[in-house]
């Protein structure tokens, strides 16, 4: 098929999204194309392991994990960008009067640098109120867009936007992202992606939504959120991380990991859920809030809500 069948990112967003929305996406996909290079030469970098200090989250911060911020950082500093919200940033980066709030989480999935595919998540935001809070919640139907990013073999970049969901893989040549995977829909539920490891950790209701929902499906579980969302959008399943005893509240984090996936996966056709209702409902009054995550196949998630409100 001629290259000219693959439309580049720019050219498949403009007239389609404002411009300024145009921008951060495409912002957001140069920085991804540079951190695609970081990552590939990280070994001989000497960027694996950790810095030895903790981020906002308390978690052991690597050191790609700051290249990968200071690069999303940069990027996104654009006209119509009021602020940004960054998984290594304790407080929001105030910006200036434009319309949109830009979350994202740099480096997803950071413990397996080196060893398997990490990716970074997007979710752009209008009308977000500059400090969520208890008088001033935000939720995830303030989301205009957002995207994810699978650093693998291929690279992937999923774009998101009310309209429709659509993959662009990257073309290392000429260092564009071109249209690979065209107005996705999700499948009928093939795989589910779980660590069943923690099911010891699991309180009833969550053990019940798990079974239900994987029933009859395979196991797949790589340990990377974008990749394992990957699978599901493009081969079908339900990815799933519940509340647990370690985490009562959900792990993810709701502006720059929950919100944007569960937009991609309701405008793919799918349902994204924390067991009693959509995610992009839930009230959001701090910018690192966390929460619980089932996502994919709409049936799969359906199957884990009623069991989990059940008794």
């Amino acid at each position: 098929m001629a290259e000219s069948a693959y439309p580049d990112l720019d050219g498949f967003l403009t007239g389609r999204v404002p411009e300024e929305l145009r921008a951060i996406l495409t912002g957001f996909a140069a920085a991804s194309a540079t951190l695609r290079d970081s990552l590939a030469m990280a070994p001989l970098l000497g960027l694996l392991g950790s810095t030895g200090e903790t981020n906002v989250q308390n978690e052991t911060t690597a050191k790609l994990d700051d290249v990968a911020n200071s690069i999303f950082r940069d990027a996104l500093q654009l006209p119509g960008v009021a602020r940004l919200i960054s998984e290594e940033e304790a407080e929001p980066v105030e910006l200036g009067d434009g319309r949109y709030t830009v979350c994202f989480d740099p480096l997803d999935g950071s413990s397996n640098i080196g060893v398997a595919s990490v990716g970074s998540v997007l979710g752009v935001y209008e009308g977000l109120p500059a400090a969520p809070a208890d008088n001033a919640p935000a939720t995830g139907r303030a989301l205009v867009a957002s995207a994810f990013t699978v650093y693998g073999l291929p690279s992937i970049l999923v774009v998101a936007t009310r309209d429709s969901v659509d993959g662009f893989a990257f073309n290392p040549e000429e260092r564009s992202w071109r249209l690979a995977f065209p107005s996705i829909r999700l499948p009928e539920a093939q795989y589910t992606s779980i660590n069943w490891t923690y099911r010891d950790r699991w309180p009833a209701n969550v053990a019940r939504g798990v079974e239900q929902a994987s029933d009859g499906l395979r196991g797949r579980y790589s340990g990377s959120m974008v990749e394992d969302i990957l699978r599901v959008l493009l081969a079908g399943g339900v990815f799933l991380y519940p509340e647990d005893s370690a985490s009562p509240g959900g792990k993810l984090r709701m502006l720059y990991e929950i919100c944007p996936i569960g937009f991609v996966m309701e405008s793919a056709g799918g349902a994204a859920s924390n067991g009693s209702g959509s995610v992009l409902d839930v009230p959001v009054t701090a910018p690192h809030q966390r929460g619980a995550l089932v996502a994919g196949a709409a049936s799969a998630v359906a199957r884990y809500s009623e069991a989990y409100l059940a008794g």
